[in-house]
């Protein structure tokens, strides 16, 4: 089993249902990984092993008499714990609700629930999501598999961290502010925000800028998830009215040249820009470069690269606001009653959300605005916008950056400055793992394309795939 544990996703399904192996096999390899080293990382709040089992015996029974369906039948898989699971613990991150059983299925997991999948447990993130690194009350910090003094990133940390140990193939995240890409980055691994509104999750107040979105080791893996979760409902307004994505059986048989060709107006050059900063400090020179490299590989098929300057100029605030507001409307009632049961970080985005007048609240709405036009603007030049995920490699766990290139940033947020001016802009983006730095630190490489163009972000982020075969590098101590 040890050599099934990193193959894609669509490789173990499909072992699965020819009954090459069996569900209870797999799903017992990566809980005795989870048991064995997640001491150390705490991917993991919950791991649900004696269900996850049961669940396991039960597809098998199914497969084995061919009485099943759906794409993720038998798969072992991971979800992250601000995502409710009916009859399972759900945490949020919060000593407040430690000991809270879910009595519902979000709207995401009803969707992936209907194709099979087994669970086995909710990934570890700060409070409520609250922050780009995971640590919370409940547990010690996530930590990095590449080096567990650093961070996984967050909030999607327990998420990113378990894919990169081998302790699933697929592990499901949603990203505000860059926590799907920020944890993928910091990790190694794949990761895709989708497009605002392409993946419906019903909240107290309008959605503006998060999305559930997949966590691989592959990118095909992605896509496959991406069919399951996306499409409108009408169970939360604030989705986009369009259908779900869907892959044709030949989409990952055409070359690059020839999707673009086909798809987008016989296209077949991609006209990419690279941007270094979005108005703030640069990157580490050592991102920067692997980053650059990374494109070079697109550069080298004929597509143009051209390095161009943004400043969208002060647009965190607005982003700030408009994030701590739509945590603080689902807690109101429990932060006046048990205020210092809440994390710090929590706390800080809560006095920020109650601080902020009507006034400021709807000048942070124009921002976002104006920054979804200054995005539609680039987009008319360009095919696509490249940058660094972020602008360093993972820091020591508790300890991010208080400077970046000699700039003064944000002591909580600073490290993020590639990420959250994407959720306001509402565009899809991926991270691509780009190489590694001098500590052997991942590094990773954000792609951004225009609204609902995931398909063509998948596709590019294959070909760099078929290149770079990042899937090969695994850490050290969780070979197989």
């Amino acid at each position: 089993m040890d050599d099934i544990i990193f193959k894609s996703a669509k490789n173990q399904i499909k072992l699965l249902h020819s009954k090459q192996i069996s569900s209870y096999e797999l799903t017992k390899a990566y809980l005795d990984r989870i048991e064995k080293y997640d001491a150390k990382l705490n991917s993991f709040l919950y791991v649900n092993k004696k269900n996850a089992l049961e669940s396991a015996k039960n597809c098998d029974e199914s497969i084995s008499k061919n009485n099943f369906e759906g794409k993720l039948f038998g798969l072992p898989l991971a979800i992250k714990d601000l995502t409710p699971i009916n009859g399972m613990p759900t945490t949020f991150g919060s000593l407040l609700t430690k000991d809270n059983i879910a009595n519902y299925d979000a709207l995401p997991f009803k969707r992936i629930k209907k194709h099979g999948p087994v669970i086995l447990g909710k990934t570890n993130t700060p409070e409520f999501g609250l922050m780009g690194h995971t640590e919370n009350l409940l547990k010690d910090h996530c930590r990095n598999p590449w080096n567990s003094n650093k961070t996984a990133g967050g909030s999607s940390g327990g998420a990113g961290s378990a894919v990169a140990a081998g302790f699933c193939s697929i592990a499901m995240g949603g990203d505000a502010g860059g926590s799907i890409r920020i944890p993928s980055s910091y990790n190694g691994i794949f990761g895709i925000k989708p497009t605002q509104g392409r993946v419906p999750n019903p909240t107290s107040t309008h959605n503006f800028l998060s999305q559930n979105g997949p966590m691989t080791r592959y990118v095909e893996d992605a896509a496959l998830m991406l069919e399951i979760i996306t499409g409108f409902s009408s169970e939360d307004p604030s989705s986009l009215n369009i259908p779900p994505i869907k892959f044709e059986d030949n989409f990952w048989d055409y070359s690059l040249t020839d999707y673009l060709q086909k798809y987008y107006l016989s296209k077949d050059q991609l006209r990419i820009a690279w941007v270094d900063n979005f108005g703030h400090a640069k990157p580490d020179s050592e991102v920067k470069a692997k980053c650059l490299n990374t494109l070079s590989i697109l550069e080298n098929e004929g597509h143009a690269i051209t390095h161009i300057n943004i400043d969208f100029g002060e647009i965190f605030n607005a982003w700030h606001n408009l994030f701590s507001v739509s945590a603080y409307t689902s807690h109101e009632e429990e932060y006046k009653d048990s205020k210092n049961k809440f994390a710090w970080y929590t706390q800080e985005a809560f006095e920020n959300a109650k601080s902020i007048s009507a006034t400021e609240y709807a000048q942070s709405i124009l921002t976002l605005k104006k920054v979804q036009l200054k995005f539609a603007e680039l987009f008319k030049k360009y095919d696509l916008i490249a940058s660094p995920t972020m602008p360093t490699t993972a820091f020591n766990v508790g300890e991010p950056p208080q400077e970046i290139n000699g700039e003064k940033v944000h002591p909580s947020w600073g490290f993020c400055l590639y990420s959250f001016p994407i959720n306001l802009s509402g565009a899809p983006a991926v991270n691509i793992p780009a190489g590694f730095d001098n500590q052997g630190l991942p590094i990773g490489l954000q792609i951004i394309a225009p609204w609902k163009q995931e398909k063509k972000l998948i596709k590019i982020s294959h070909f760099l795939e078929s290149i770079i075969n990042w899937g090969q590098y695994i850490p050290v101590k969780y070979q197989v």
